[in-house]
């Protein structure tokens, strides 16, 4: 008989090792280093004879959603050993842990998905979209004359906590999908191993300054003739623009690449001949409606209406059914109803359009929503409307 429990103290460096196993990795973290992070009350694992062959974990974070934010319970550290896939495991664990992120009074889930064939099952819906791109440099020019006031300097790796934080949080104001990234993963990031190590491939960061302010970043690392973009943050146009001419300009450097960029990203718009730009999207964040009333009340909404949905839930039996939502600009409320439905849908779908990844109309079109009211659609899309669309530009 499997066993599933929390797992012990003294149990935490087998559990990692069997994520690792189960992923086929090393596991080159030290597990002291890690262990402050993890609250082991909220972590799943499985036992096999004693021996645990399967895990999960969350993370109480906070989340962007449309117009604030919500405690979330990040989703990570899932697993099943090679030993015991297809035996149901991952289906007990997805299981136990909604209810006991329901129990908790945490309203939404999220996860970063290894497969995306996975999730849809537990409810969880695609949250956040994201584009990597490719642009050779004889294809990089601007569409008008660009000429830049500021500055461009290096940054220590060891001072990227300094002011790097705070240009993050300016250049993702009001852009649902983002975990502001903690202190200690700065720290980490500035400790890095390989900013002591010698030769190709190290990873620069360099900052836009201007007015004596520090308004956008890049980190980037060379390999071969090709700069990688990990991640570029700008507070303002102006440094948006400089940074990406000071990547596309590096001397010896044939093509830029860039990894995760949001889905409405200004860069296209801004080249002579975007056609050049090699542009393939993928799914970032999944999110999952935990408790579908309290988180149509914790977003903002684009405009002021009153629809019925119909939800329908497997899993979460007080998410299946009708909900009333009365949202407007200020805020929301939302309780059960027996009234006829306006779009009937499932709670992997409500999760996508609730963040913004996708209309209503567009679910409609993929056979996923079903308009019971004429026009409901359109005022779906209107009420849910975001400015920015969502993106996750780094794990929590």
């Amino acid at each position: 008989m499997l066993e599933l429990r929390t797992v012990t103290t003294d149990e935490f460096v087998q559990w990692l090792r069997a994520e690792s196993r189960a992923h086929g990795n090393r596991l080159n973290d030290d597990p002291e280093a890690l262990r402050p992070h993890f609250d082991l009350d909220r972590s799943i694992a499985i036992f096999d004879q004693g021996t645990i062959v399967g895990g999960a974990h969350s993370h109480r974070v906070e989340m962007s959603i449309p117009g604030g934010s919500a405690v979330t319970a990040g989703v990570a550290n899932v697993a099943v050993e090679p030993t015991h896939t297809r035996q149901g495991l991952m289906t007990r664990m997805m299981h136990h842990q909604i209810k006991d992120i329901h129990q908790r009074g945490e309203p939404l889930a999220a996860l970063f998905a290894t497969e995306s064939i996975i999730y849809g099952r537990f409810g969880y819906g695609i949250g956040s979209l994201h584009e990597r791109w490719v642009i050779e440099r004889q294809h990089n020019g601007y569409a008008r004359p660009y000429e830049s006031g500021g500055r461009i300097a290096f940054v220590d790796p060891v001072d990227i906590t300094k002011e790097l934080p705070e240009v993050f949080r300016r250049s993702t104001i009001d852009r649902p999908g983002v975990f502001q990234r903690p202190l200690h993963q700065w720290e980490r990031d500035s400790q890095a191993p390989e900013h002591s190590q010698g030769g190709p491939g190290g990873l620069f960061y360099a900052a836009y300054q201007e007015d004596g302010n520090v308004d956008g970043y890049v980190t980037y690392r060379i390999t071969g003739t090709t700069l990688a973009v990990n991640e570029l943050m700008a507070a303002t146009k102006e440094a948006s623009a400089a940074l990406w001419r000071f990547c596309f300009d590096v001397d010896r450097i044939s093509s830029t690449e860039a990894l995760k960029r949001p889905v409405d990203d200004s860069l296209p718009w801004m080249l002579a001949d975007p056609r050049r730009l090699q542009r393939s999207s993928r799914d970032g964040l999944w999110v999952r409606l935990i408790d579908v009333s309290a988180s149509l009340e914790l977003r903002r909404y684009n405009a002021s209406d009153r629809l019925v949905l119909e939800v329908k839930d497997q899993l979460c039996p007080w998410n299946d059914g009708r909900f009333e939502l009365e949202g407007s600009f200020e805020g929301a409320t939302c309780r059960a109803s027996s009234s006829s439905p306006d779009l009937t849908l499932s709670v992997s779908s409500l999760a996508s359009a609730y963040m913004g990844a996708v209309s209503f109309s567009t679910l409609s079109q993929a056979g996923l929503v079903d308009e019971r009211t004429p026009g409901a659609l359109l005022r779906a899309d209107q009420l849910f409307a975001v400015q920015y669309q969502p993106w996750t530009p780094c794990n929590f």
